[in-house]
Parts: C-alpha cells; sequence; structure tokens
C-alpha cells in the first residue's frame, strides 16, 4: 500500500511538472469534427472570452482549438479586453474566464491577489442573474485562489491545489446524468439538447448525443452549492496536493482528499445559467513541443470531450 502511494504521488509530481512547462502550446493540426460554419449568423451566440485580466488560456493561443470548435458549430466567438462592465456583459449571451491571473506574471510567486475586482464580480453576478451565462475555468493553483472572489459570489469553493488526472464514466456515477450527459432536454427524454431561443443553432441538422465518458488532465476541485449539479464528481484515492508556492511539491507537502468533490457542476441562476470547471485542457487540444504527445480532446481516454464541450455550451445557450 505505501509502494502504491508513493507511486501514485510521483505521478502526480510528474504531472505538476508538465503543468509549468511552458513547451506545450495549442496543437496547430487541430480540426473540429465536422463543420458548420455555414450556420453562422447574425442569430447566433456570442460568445465573449476574457482575454482582459492576463489569461493563461485564450483564444489566440493555447485555447484556439476551443475557440474553433465552437466556431465551426454555429458560436460567434471574440475576445474581451477591457473590464466587465454592464455594458460590455449584455453585448454577450456566453462569457468565458479561463484561468485568469492577478498580474502579467513572470514568476508562480505568492501571494495572489484577485483578477478580478470587486465592481466586475458585481456586475458580473447580476449579468448572470438577469439572464447571461458564465463558463468559469480556474486550473490548478494559483488560478482557483486569484478568481476566488467571483466563485465565492456564486457558492463554489475551490481547494487551491494539484488534482492528477481523472477519468469520469457514467458507468460508475462519477458522471452524473444530466441533459448535458444525456443530449436530452431532460433527463427523462431523449428529445436533442437543443438552445431553445437561437435561429442559427436550432436549424443545426444533426443531434447532440450522449456523453459516457469525459477525461481530465489534473486542475483543482470545488465543492459545488447544494443547488448545483455536479457533473464531474471525484472517487476515492484521488488526493489535491496543496504547496504553499505552485509547482514546488515535495513528499512533505500536504495532500487533502478529494473523495466526492467536484471537477465540474452547473448551476441555474437567476434567469441565467453557470458552468464551473476546474481543469482546463480537457477543453482544448495541446501539443507537448518536447515530446510530441497530444494533451486534451484529442487524447486518448478523451474521445467524448469535445462532444461534452458543445452540450454544456448548448445547455448555457439555453437561458431564458
Amino acid at each position: 500500500m505505501k509502494l502504491l502511494s508513493r507511486l501514485i504521488f510521483l505521478c502526480l509530481v510528474l504531472a505538476i511538472s508538465a503543468c509549468s512547462d511552458s513547451s506545450q502550446q495549442a496543437d496547430r493540426d487541430f480540426q473540429p469534427h465536422g463543420s458548420t460554419t455555414s450556420l453562422i449568423s447574425d442569430a447566433s451566440p456570442l460568445v465573449i472570452v476574457d482575454e482582459a485580466h492576463n489569461n493563461f488560456l485564450t483564444i489566440s493561443g493555447r485555447y484556439k482549438p476551443f475557440e474553433q470548435v465552437l466556431s465551426n458549430n454555429g458560436y460567434k466567438v471574440r475576445s474581451n479586453t477591457k473590464s466587465f462592465t454592464s455594458d460590455r456583459l449584455n453585448r454577450a449571451d456566453i462569457l468565458v474566464i479561463a484561468n485568469a491571473l492577478d498580474r502579467n506574471r513572470s514568476d508562480w510567486q505568492p501571494p495572489f491577489g484577485s483578477a478580478l475586482d470587486d465592481d466586475e464580480v458585481n456586475n458580473i453576478k447580476k449579468w448572470v442573474s438577469d439572464g447571461g451565462s458564465l463558463l468559469l475555468i480556474a486550473d490548478h493553483t494559483p488560478f482557483p485562489k486569484v478568481v476566488e472572489n467571483l466563485a465565492l459570489a456564486f457558492g463554489f469553493e475551490f481547494t487551491n491545489g494539484h488534482v492528477g488526472s481523472y477519468v469520469f464514466r457514467s458507468a460508475d456515477n462519477t458522471l452524473a446524468e444530466h441533459p448535458i450527459t444525456t443530449g436530452s432536454s431532460n433527463n427523462s427524454s431523449r428529445e436533442p439538447l437543443m438552445p431553445v431561443s437561437t435561429k442559427a443553432l436550432n436549424e443545426k441538422s444533426s443531434p447532440f448525443g450522449q456523453v459516457t465518458q469525459v477525461k481530465t488532465f489534473g486542475g483543482s476541485a470545488f465543492k459545488a452549492p447544494n443547488e448545483a449539479t455536479s457533473l464531474l464528481t471525484i472517487g476515492q484515492g484521488a488526493v489535491s496536493i496543496e504547496p504553499l508556492i505552485p509547482f514546488q511539491v515535495t513528499s512533505s507537502t500536504p495532500r487533502i482528499s478529494m473523495n466526492g468533490w467536484s471537477q465540474g457542476a452547473v448551476l441555474k441562476f437567476g434567469k441565467g445559467r453557470v458552468a464551473v470547471f476546474s481543469e482546463g485542457m480537457m477543453f482544448s487540444s495541446q501539443l507537448d513541443l518536447k515530446t510530441g504527445k497530444k494533451y486534451g480532446l484529442r487524447a486518448v481516454g478523451a474521445e467524448q470531450n469535445e462532444q461534452f464541450l458543445l452540450n454544456i455550451l448548448f445547455w448555457l445557450s439555453s437561458a431564458n
């Protein structure tokens, strides 16, 4: 048992080291499954991806494959380069904030401040309550810490550590039954999951299908509020390694059991919707330039991640 624990710890340390390696870049050869770019029109949902808060994941960088998947399925995707005011938010249907940072860092040394100020958090909260949709992604430490004020505004409590890669399956109930995973409008029906108010996406010819397996590639974890649904629930044996300084891990670094914690959850909030995930690579495709290995959407075990992403976006698009 001690040998197994040491092997698990070694694997986590190696994964943490890989996360800090700048040789990992967006996969330039990535192509989404299928193409529906002809459906993009003025009626298509507008997805705004934050690039105003020193984001580690941007559509011009490591999240280019994310943008490709959305664009090829009828969404208009634009970057945001300014603070979140009410007027700016009201132009968007979906807001994506992925791995924001408190400043333009050249190191990972604490202390870590907040990426968004209190006015921005309040503006986003009101915008969602009035009918907007938020996709918040905060990966391993320090990313959860710098968006803690935004996460807590919706009731999500992050751990600020490193969690190993995980495969979630419907067969063992770690992948929850929900319209996002069944691809249906409700849990008892197999009616295709489609947006209720967007003509361009309602015209899509092929319905979105069921998802039975999703893979993550590290990240952190969180406790979701009681009103939320955890889509990705971590099982027994997983831990969060929590160093004082990101990536500086030793055998004495605190480890916390993550049994029952979540890496992905959704919440209806007022008239709007929120989706929170604690791992970012699962929604992109990245290439390690040193090894040639691909992570994310084209990795072994993640064959349904692209479908999962699209189902999430369709669910967010269905906010009243």
